[in-house]
C-alpha cells in the first residue's frame, strides 16, 4: 500500500483525483482491496467512475471526457436553501387540487367537532397540530399546502408520526422539526391578538380569521420555538414565505452543525491517535524506568542482605570465640586441679563444644554466601 491512509480515509476529492488518474484495478491493488470495494467507496462517496473503454482511449493517445465530481446531496441543498425567495406566497387558486397530505388535513379538519372559542382542534399523528374556526379550514389547509409545495423540492418532507400522541413533522436526514397552525383570537376588548394557548379556559375571546404558525424541535423539553402570525397588516402571504424562509434556514444550520460536527468529531478522532501514540511512548518510556528502577531495587536488596550477614556472622563468630575460649579455661582449669576430667565434665564439655561449633559462621548454615 503505497499510502499509510485507507482509502475511506480520503475526501471527496482526493478519491475523485485517484480514480480518475490511474484504473481501479492498480488503486485496488495498492489500497489492498478489491475493484468491488473500490467502485463502493466511489458509490457511498458519490464519486463519479470511469466509463468502459476510457483508460484505453486514453492510452491510444485520445483525450476521453472526464466526468465531473458532482454535488453531494447537502451541497446541493446548500446551495438550493439560499436562494431567495418571494416576499410573499400566493395561495391557491380555489378548486386548485392540493398536496395530497394538505388535501387529507382538509377532510379531517372538516369532520372535527367544534371545541373551545367554537374552533377545531385537530390533534392527529398524521397531520401538523391545527386549531382553526370553521370559516377558517380550507384557508388552513391551501397554506400547509404553500408550505409543502416550496419545501418538498429541497428534500424537507412532511412525516407522519409513526405514535399516537404527537404530531406530524418536517423532516431532512435525522432532524425534525414539529409544526403547528392555529387561528389568533380577539380578546373581549377586541385590543389583543394572541395565539390560543390550550391550558386557557373559554372566557369570551373570539377567532380573529386570521392564521398563526409555530415550529419547535422538541416536544415535551425546552427547545427552539419559532412563532409567526398573520396580522391586518402582516398578510397571510407575506407570513408564508417567512414561514418558509426560516424552515429552510432551521435545516440548513442544523446540517452545517452536523457537518461542523463531523469534521469536529475527526479532528479530535486524529489528535486522540497522537494522544495514544504520544501515551504508549510514555508507557514504553515508564515501563522501561521501572525495570531498571526494579533491578537497581533487587541489587541494592542484594548488598544489603549481604551486608547484614557479613554483620550477623562477624556477632556469631565473636560469640563463638569467646564460648570456646571458655570452654576451653574450664577444661584448662579441671586438669590443673587433679590431672583428669571426670566422666561428667568430659560430657559437659562435648556439649559445650558442640553449642560453639553451632555458632561458628563457618558451619553450613552460617557461612556467608558469594
Amino acid at each position: 500500500m503505497s499510502d499509510s491512509r485507507k482509502l475511506a480515509d480520503l475526501s471527496r476529492q482526493e478519491l475523485y483525483d485517484l480514480i480518475w488518474a490511474s484504473p481501479a484495478t492498480k488503486v485496488a491493488a495498492e489500497f489492498g482491496i478489491s475493484n468491488v470495494g473500490v467502485r463502493k467507496h466511489c458509490i457511498k462517496k458519490q464519486v463519479s467512475w470511469p466509463t468502459r473503454g476510457y483508460w484505453a482511449k486514453q492510452a491510444a493517445g485520445h483525450k476521453p471526457r472526464k466526468k465531473p465530481l458532482p454535488p453531494t446531496a447537502e451541497e446541493v441543498f446548500e446551495i438550493e436553501a439560499q436562494r431567495s425567495l418571494p416576499k410573499t406566497l400566493a395561495l391557491p387558486e380555489p378548486n386548485t387540487q392540493l398536496h395530497p397530505i394538505a388535501s387529507e388535513l382538509l377532510v379531517a379538519l372538516n369532520k372535527t367537532k367544534l371545541r373551545d372559542h367554537k374552533q377545531v382542534r385537530l390533534e392527529s399523528p398524521n397531520f401538523p397540530y391545527v386549531t382553526v374556526s370553521k370559516p377558517l379550514v380550507e384557508r388552513a389547509a391551501q397554506s400547509f399546502h404553500v408550505i409543502l409545495q416550496a419545501l418538498e423540492p429541497l428534500g424537507i418532507l412532511f412525516q407522519k408520526f409513526k405514535g399516537t400522541y404527537d404530531p406530524g413533522y418536517f423532516k431532512l436526514g435525522h432532524d425534525r422539526l414539529f409544526f403547528h397552525i392555529d387561528e389568533t383570537l380577539w380578546d373581549r376588548l377586541g385590543s389583543e391578538q394572541r395565539r390560543v394557548k390550550y391550558w386557557h379556559w373559554d372566557n369570551g375571546d373570539t377567532p380573529s380569521g386570521h392564521l398563526a404558525f409555530s415550529c419547535e424541535t422538541l416536544r415535551y423539553k425546552k427547545g427552539e420555538e419559532m412563532e409567526w402570525m398573520e396580522t391586518k397588516k402582516h398578510s397571510l402571504e407575506r407570513v408564508l414565505s417567512e414561514v418558509v424562509s426560516a424552515i429552510r434556514l432551521h435545516f440548513l444550520n442544523k446540517q452545517r452543525q452536523r457537518i461542523q460536527d463531523a469534521i469536529d468529531r475527526k479532528r479530535w478522532m486524529e489528535e486522540e491517535k497522537i494522544r495514544h501514540r504520544e501515551w504508549l511512548a510514555e508507557e514504553v518510556i515508564r515501563k522501561q524506568k521501572a525495570a531498571e528502577k526494579a533491578h537497581a531495587d533487587a541489587i541494592h536488596a542484594v548488598v544489603e542482605a549481604r551486608e547484614q550477614d557479613l554483620i550477623k556472622a562477624s556477632e556469631w563468630w565473636r560469640r563463638s570465640c569467646r564460648i570456646t575460649n571458655y570452654i576451653e579455661e574450664c577444661e584448662r582449669r579441671w586438669k590443673s586441679a587433679d590431672g583428669k576430667l571426670s566422666s561428667k565434665q568430659s560430657s559437659w564439655l562435648a556439649w559445650a563444644k558442640a553449642i560453639a561449633d553451632g555458632m561458628s559462621p563457618f558451619t553450613d548454615d552460617l557461612s556467608p554466601s558469594g
